[in-house]
């Protein structure tokens, strides 16, 4: 269990998925959770969580979102001491014909918004001299996925800047880490492959016999929040039941 007792905690795409197990599990250890997300329904959906979690609607692809956010946990909270960014997601399509507005959209919902995301939360570490921050790649990053390349290469791209970021923040006292999830047993993952059926050949490829929950995701990240992993930053950890071993 990760220490997170009376530690602030911003969870932008937190209203299903990881995003949604980490803010239960966080807060359920005594941290004050803020989850972030584009969806206003996500408002009923975190408000039915045990403990007081609150909301913000923000859209983590325009700067005014992460910054509404982190100004929100603020007022409530009067400190930042973590960051976890689960936004995220692929459209299918042929590499090949991969049309340039698609392309934008990919890296804009991927890859900026997690800049964005850190460049609302950072000023405030920076000052506290303390911090962490976990951001959300996958492990289509590090392999060919000529049905999803731009999702690849923006995941690729969150990698990376998680490394330049952990560098420059370090000196700060600030941490950023990332998680690679692979296969995870959400509803999006089970409609993207047509329910139990199709569910069941995913689990029968997994080396550990079964597909990771969004709380096996969800606890990596909280680890990495934490005080547990004080020296640990700069890091990828993928979460994949050892489908993928890079």
């Amino acid at each position: 269990m990760s220490a997170l007792d009376g530690r602030t905690l911003l969870v932008v795409g937190g209203a299903s998925g990881i995003g949604l197990a980490a803010a239960r599990l966080a807060a359920a250890r005594g941290a004050n959770v803020v989850v972030a997300d584009v969806d206003p329904a996500g408002a009923e959906t975190v408000a039915a969580l045990p403990g007081e979690i609150g909301f913000v609607h923000a859209d983590a692809t325009d700067p005014a979102g992460p910054e509404a956010a982190v100004a929100e946990l603020l007022a409530r909270h009067g400190r930042l001491d973590a960051l976890l960014a689960t936004v995220g997601g692929a459209v299918l399509g042929d590499a090949a014909e991969l049309d340039p507005a698609t392309w934008e959209r990919e890296l804009s919902f991927n890859l900026t918004s997690a800049y964005l995301c850190c460049r609302a939360a950072t000023p405030q570490m920076k000052a506290q001299r303390s911090g962490a921050i976990v951001l959300t790649s996958s492990g289509q990053a590090v392999m060919s996925a000529a049905d999803r390349a731009g999702y690849a290469a923006a995941k690729a791209g969150v990698i990376s800047y998680t490394r330049s970021l952990a560098g420059a923040l370090a000196p700060d006292r600030v941490r950023v880490n990332c998680i690679a999830p692979g296969p995870t047993d959400t509803p999006r993952f089970r409609a993207m492959n047509g329910g139990e059926e199709g569910v069941e050949r995913v689990r029968q490829m997994m080396p550990l016999g079964e597909i990771p929950r969004p709380e096996d995701c969800a606890e990596v990240a909280l680890f990495l929040l934490s005080d547990a992993a004080r020296q640990v930053t700069g890091q990828t950890v993928h979460v994949n039941g050892g489908l993928l071993m890079p």
